[in-house]
């Protein structure tokens, strides 16, 4: 995955990312997914992989850290 900042010249849009995402799971570099999106007209939605609650939680605050980090 590639963080915002390398790719300072290009924008991260959804596609983007979800493109980069689905290249490292084609390449079965991933074990588990956690999304949280937002849809044009505000709606907030979440989703996981099946996996731990605890562990759906962790990934979303380890994410919320990295944010937090690139700020």
């Amino acid at each position: 995955m590639t963080k915002q900042s390398e790719n300072a010249e290009a924008e991260v849009t959804p596609k983007f990312l979800l493109e980069n995402l689905l290249s490292a799971v084609d390449e079965q570099s991933i074990e588990s997914v956690a999304y949280v999106a937002r849809t044009k007209d505000g709606l907030i939605t979440s989703g996981w992989t099946d996996m731990l609650y605890t562990e759906a939680i962790g990934l979303f605050e380890v994410g919320k850290l990295q944010a937090v980090k690139e700020m």
